[in-house]
């Protein structure tokens, strides 16, 4: 994934917020970072203690005056870290060294991580502590694989754990997700629900 469509997601998004120094430093960051990721032919990698995890969605969500920054990784201990895709003739495949793999492990782990700042920031007003965790402290949420399925009801998830260290801004949602057999290239849709049945959409999370 390139930085093109994530800066586009972002612009959209945000058309009519002022993010001054934050916004800044949040595009500096995902740029330089994306351009050695790319030069690696690696996504952004995590250290978690379920393993290594591997970036594979990004969405941001406006909710009244707060913006939340969500990211996920697929994780099973160090299956996704060092996994390249490879383009061939027959289509996209995943590869570490010489080994081609197709399918998923038979359950994976995945971190939804979920990043809370004032959608208008500046140097004057930083994030204060524990912002939006009512929002936060409070998200459900359901899941399945395929975007080509609209019939299929997803999942109802309970996470196996959630941090949040320090009351910072950021929450991580550990998701036991079931995958035997699911092909390497499937999507996983995911569905946020917060208190009051506020729904804060779905967002897709793939290779």
């Amino acid at each position: 994934m390139g930085h093109a469509p994530l800066l586009s997601a972002i612009r959209s998004a945000l058309s009519s917020r002022r993010w001054n120094l934050f916004y800044f430093c949040f595009l500096h960051v995902l740029c330089v970072g994306d351009k050695k990721e790319r030069k690696k032919e690696r996504k952004k990698e995590k250290r978690t203690t379920y393993g290594t995890g591997i970036q594979t969605g990004f969405k941001i969500v406006a909710y009244h005056d707060n913006c939340i920054i969500l990211q996920t990784f697929f994780i099973s201990d160090d299956f996704f870290h060092g996994l390249k895709q490879v383009d061939t003739l027959t289509g996209k495949q995943f590869a570490k060294g010489k080994q081609i793999y197709r399918t998923f492990p038979d359950s994976i782990i995945v971190d939804v991580q979920a990043d809370a700042i004032p959608c208008d920031i500046s140097a004057q007003r930083l994030p204060p502590p524990d912002i939006a965790s009512g929002l936060l402290g409070t998200l459900s949420f359901a899941a399945n694989w395929g975007n080509n399925t609209p019939n299929l009801q997803p999942s109802v998830l309970v996470p196996v754990k959630v941090e949040h260290l320090n009351h910072g801004i950021r929450w991580d949602y550990f998701l036991e997700i079931p995958a035997k057999d699911i092909p390497l290239t499937t999507v996983l849709v995911i569905r946020l629900t917060a208190r009051e049945h506020i729904e804060l959409g779905t967002f897709s999370a793939n290779l």
